[in-house]
């Protein structure tokens, strides 16, 4: 099945889907072209597919597979939705099972899942993702970053505004940090590979952290571990220098079993 529509501009795309997949593709075009394809030869997803919901009102495209319908062996139905559509399109989407990719830049991303992984490119707006157990990958986030996930693991490239992260099983890596942090995890270690500015809130109940600082950032530490070693090799005084020029981040680690490190980054200050 497939049914395409013209989108001229940024549509706003809101998807169910149980289980299965969800899978965008970004691209210079005014329109938005939606496929469903059946992942399991069976009689509930061929139903659920031929009762979807597909349609285009007022610059919002909704393609929605019933919750409903569960076979006699338990099953839900299983079906891929692959979407072509303008870059910048903003994206809600919820699913139980089903992950979701985007390639390509979206804006902004709204995304709910029980279990299943999560996949973004670029992101240009607001990045906010909730999933019980998945994991969470995204190259860029240009737009605040809120994560909220109970098992699953955070790997992100560039962080250009604020990101908060809550974990409660996984690790995280962050490679470049532009602006404020605040993440906390209860089992799991946490890597920034670089930070710039702002506040940076690292919390740990059980886990290593490791903090970069970026070439010509002036930082402000306060690290403390119950039962771990703390150790920088960045040059600590008790007071400010005298150059007052450029970037000043502050540094909140805490962790109550886990180590902290605090490293120079390769990275300059200046490099976007």
């Amino acid at each position: 099945m497939e049914r395409s529509f013209e989108t001229p501009g940024e549509p706003r795309l809101r998807v169910r889907n149980p289980a299965g997949l969800v899978a965008i593709e970004t691209a210079e075009t005014g329109e938005t072209t939606v496929e469903l394809q059946a992942l399991r030869d069976d009689e509930v997803t061929r139903t659920a597919i031929e009762n979807a919901v597909v349609e285009h009102k007022g610059g919002t495209v909704t393609v929605e597979i019933a919750k409903a319908g569960w076979s006699f062996l338990g099953r839900s139905p299983s079906v891929g939705i692959r979407i072509r559509c303008p870059y910048g399109s903003m994206l809600e989407c919820t699913t139980a099972s089903a992950d979701v990719s985007a390639t390509g830049r979206l804006g902004e991303v709204n995304v709910k899942t029980a279990s299943g992984d999560v996949v973004l490119e670029h992101v240009g707006g607001e990045l906010n993702v909730t999933t019980a157990s998945g994991g969470v990958r995204a190259e860029t986030v240009d737009g605040v970053g809120n994560l909220n996930l109970v098992s699953g693991d955070v790997r992100i490239g560039v962080a250009r505004s604020q990101l908060a992260v809550r974990l409660v099983s996984g690790d995280l890596e962050l490679a470049e940090a532009h602006a404020e942090l605040a993440i906390s995890s209860v089992s799991g270690d946490q890597q920034i590979g670089s930070v710039r500015r702002g506040q940076v809130q690292l919390q740990s109940v059980s886990g290593d952290l490791e903090v970069g600082v970026a070439q010509g950032t002036r930082v402000f530490i306060d690290a403390s571990t119950t039962s771990g070693d703390v150790s920088s090799q960045l040059d600590v005084t008790q007071a400010p220098g005298e150059n007052r020029a450029g970037d000043e981040a502050k540094l909140r680690l805490k962790s109550v079993s886990g180590d902290i490190s605090i490293v120079r980054s390769a990275l300059p200050a200046g490099v976007a």
